[in-house]
């Protein structure tokens, strides 16, 4: 692993420390370089956009990282239940990167999780329907799961992980069960 690598650990890690502790008003990028001994060039070499490029980096790392591993391995489920448990782990963390996170950020995360979650649901159907069909599933379907995501967190995670994480199978079960019958007619 490259020194670079390394570096951009280290600030993730103590990122994670600092917003796991309790909800944060705000973190500036002042306090965050203080925390982490690192200096405000070789933050910006690292990460350009700032702190927002660090909170994508971090999540991508410590969430997406895991759901796409499970769900190559045909496991599309345990790629849901990963990011939940993530979630349930970790829930000041992420409520804290929820409400720094400017809303295109959030919406951009939560779209590389549903769209690996639904390329894999749907993989099997590619030779019966055409890429606009599928294409359209997973838009649809898509924002009815980030939806449920963002909910979820509106909610300051009030609502079980359990309940969302079997909300959410339930429905992407309900999915295939539809284009499954859809075959059949």
């Amino acid at each position: 692993m490259g020194q670079g690598q390394v570096m951009k650990q280290h600030m993730a890690l103590i990122l994670m420390q600092l917003l796991s502790k309790k909800r944060q008003r705000k973190l500036t990028v002042a306090e965050f370089l203080e925390q982490a001994e690192v200096s405000r060039t070789t933050f910006y070499y690292h990460f350009p956009n700032g702190m927002c490029g660090l909170f994508r980096w971090t999540l991508e790392q410590e969430v997406l990282a895991l759901v796409r591993q499970a769900i190559c391995a045909g496991h599309w489920e345990e790629g849901c239940h990963e990011m939940v448990q993530f979630i349930m782990r970790y829930p000041e963390f992420c409520l804290n990167i929820y409400r720094f996170s400017d809303e295109m950020l959030r919406c951009a995360f939560f779209e590389s999780f549903t769209t690996t979650v639904f390329k894999q649901v749907l993989e099997k159907y590619r030779t019966q329907y055409t890429e606009s069909e599928l294409k359209d599933f997973e838009i649809f379907y898509s924002g009815a799961l980030i939806n449920q995501i963002d909910r979820w967190f509106e909610g300051n995670l009030k609502e079980s992980g359990e309940a969302v994480d079997v909300r959410v199978c339930f429905n992407l079960r309900q999915i295939e069960r539809l284009m499954k019958q859809q075959l059949y007619k």
